[in-house]
């Protein structure tokens, strides 16, 4: 009775804790939501550290229509900079660039970007990330700051029809390859790991190896065939050309790190190896520019995975390195010991994961009504079932009986499709483009000094889009037209707008940048210099989907 009690106490003290901590986290949704509504504008003003390394020329200009492919892409800015990142890519985020970057010997100060090849029509961005002198900003030394032109070849580029490929398109795409590397790489490291640390005797450390050469060559075989689909969906760059780039060398680093290692099967550098290869997918998502969170968030994602790899690897070798004889006192002693470890990893599971979301998606009501959102939220459905399964287990390690073994692998064979199904939900969604609900189908209106402005959006997601402006007739003609676009978290970027002719303008970008409210401000420069500014409502209440 006793010793119930205490297991209860502790589950119950184990559950106030993840709740507290929920809700601690989630917090910041319910202010941020309460932030929007009682804001009229999020434009703000260039500070100095910005004026220090403000851009003063691109060729080509931000807002041009060119005839013809441009051979590079010079940046101006102020000062010398330090660029740490720079690509040039189109409306589908297809990279163009060759990844490498010049500095002009004859002007420090000038950035030079080649395309990798011809560019066909149609419309495409250059976005950068440098990193600022420590006194810029000695608040933060290691401050960075992003910024991002458009330019267009001939004609803009058709508006996309949706926010990412539907789920049988991107099943037969880089989705399943992904899962495979992802569910291969974290059952290597999470299984070596419990061999190594918990089951410990050399005869489960042959027994793991017998397992480890089809993980292995699985494993290695979708890296290669997920650099080939990723060749296969950017024709216009070669193989060389693509391996030159993040997404395109890290599956095949971690495909020779595999072929490497799947002859050596195991030894004392096997578990940092396998380490390094899980570590190098920290660096091929977003999360490592700063808009995303940079270092903080892959040092989040580092976590996730490493805790997500010692869970899923140590269950799966707790069921594969089991012995034929004595299976209960197996499951008794190492599930005893593994469930420690596999509660941890659960909980800094939860905890990173739900830091992440709340970083990325600032507002509860905009990530309730998102396709992204859902998904996370039938992931964390997921891992709620196999926390309960783990707490069974570990309740029938302390209290079953040997009879009772075959009903414990069975639970587990459940933890693991769960896991797997899990993983295959958080592979989706590194590639799914986190969309929001559709609201009113009519264009926002706001006049200002007795001229009227329409503006549409379309389509109506986070990612890529058109913002499309319509002045009425009387409007005079403007010398340029600006479109700047701000959120809560501090994002702010402004783009010169593409002109279109009898005062329509267009923005084609991805200045959405999360599934949160995003505040538009239209700033006319009429010819004489002065400049009109029209402040539209925050998206999420009047934006369209057309």
């Amino acid at each position: 009775m006793i010793t119930a009690r205490k297991e209860k106490s502790r589950v119950a003290f184990i559950f106030l804790l993840l709740l507290g901590i929920v809700v601690w986290l989630l917090l910041p949704f319910h202010v941020k939501a309460q932030d929007v509504s009682g804001t009229t504008t999020a434009q703000q003003e260039q500070t100095g550290e910005e004026k220090a390394y403000k851009l003063l020329k691109t060729v080509p200009e931000d807002g041009a229509i060119l005839s013809a492919t441009p051979k590079e892409v010079r940046l101006t800015f102020a000062q010398p900079t330090e660029i740490e990142y720079a690509s040039i890519f189109d409306n589908r985020n297809k990279e163009y660039s060759t990844g490498k970057i010049k500095i002009n010997p004859e002007d420090p100060r000038q950035v030079i970007l080649t395309t990798a090849k011809e560019l066909s029509p149609g419309t495409y961005g250059v976005e950068w990330v440098m990193r600022t002198a420590p006194s810029a900003n000695k608040k933060d030394p290691n401050a960075k700051l992003r910024g991002q032109i458009y330019f267009a070849i001939q004609s803009l580029s058709p508006t996309p029809k949706g926010g990412g490929a539907g789920l049988v398109e991107q099943l037969s795409r880089e989705t399943l390859p992904n899962w495979v590397v992802f569910w291969g790489m974290a059952v290597s490291f999470g299984g070596t790991f419990f061999v190594r640390y918990i089951a410990r005797e050399k005869e489960y450390h042959k027994r793991w190896q017998y397992w480890q050469i089809p993980i292995y060559f699985l494993t290695s075989t979708a890296a290669l065939v997920l650099f080939l689909v990723r060749n296969a969906a950017i024709p216009e760059v070669t193989p060389v050309e693509l391996a030159s780039l993040r997404i395109g060398w890290v599956p095949l680093v971690q495909f020779f790190m595999f072929a490497l290692i799947f002859g050596i099967t195991y030894t004392r550098w096997t578990l940092p190896f396998l380490g390094l290869a899980l570590m190098l997918n920290v660096i091929v998502g977003r999360s490592y520019t700063v808009e995303y969170g940079g270092w903080m968030a892959m040092l989040m994602n580092g976590i996730h995975l490493f805790a997500l790899s010692i869970w899923l690897g140590g269950v799966f070798a707790l069921l594969v390195v089991a012995p034929k004889e004595g299976k209960w006192k197996w499951f008794r002693e190492k599930g005893a010991e593994f469930s420690r470890w596999a509660m941890i990893s659960i909980v800094l599971l939860i905890l990173t994961g739900i830091a992440m979301t709340v970083d990325y998606a600032p507002t509860w009501d905009e990530f309730i009504r998102s396709v992204w959102g859902i998904s996370i939220l039938v992931k964390a459905g997921l891992v709620i079932l196999i926390v309960l399964l783990g707490c069974l287990q570990m309740r029938y390690v302390r209290k079953g009986t040997e009879k009772g073994v075959h009903w414990f692998v069975r639970k587990i064979r459940w933890e693991l499709w769960l896991g797997a199904t899990a993983l295959l939900i958080a592979g989706a969604l590194v590639n799914f483009v986190p969309a929001v609900s559709k609201v009113d189908a009519a264009p926002v209106q706001v006049t200002k000094q007795g001229i009227t402005v329409y503006a549409t959006i379309s389509p109506f997601v986070a990612g890529f889009n058109d913002v499309k402006i319509q002045f009425d007739k009387d409007a005079p003609e403007f010398k340029e037209v600006y479109v700047r676009f701000s959120e809560l978290a501090g994002y702010n970027v402004v783009n010169r707008a593409f002109v279109l002719g009898k005062g329509s303008y267009a923005v084609s970008g991805d200045q959405m940048r999360s599934p949160s409210s995003t505040y538009v401000n239209v700033e006319a420069i009429t010819q004489d210099g002065k400049k009109i500014v029209f402040t539209f409502p925050p998206r999420g209440t009047a934006w369209c989907d057309i």
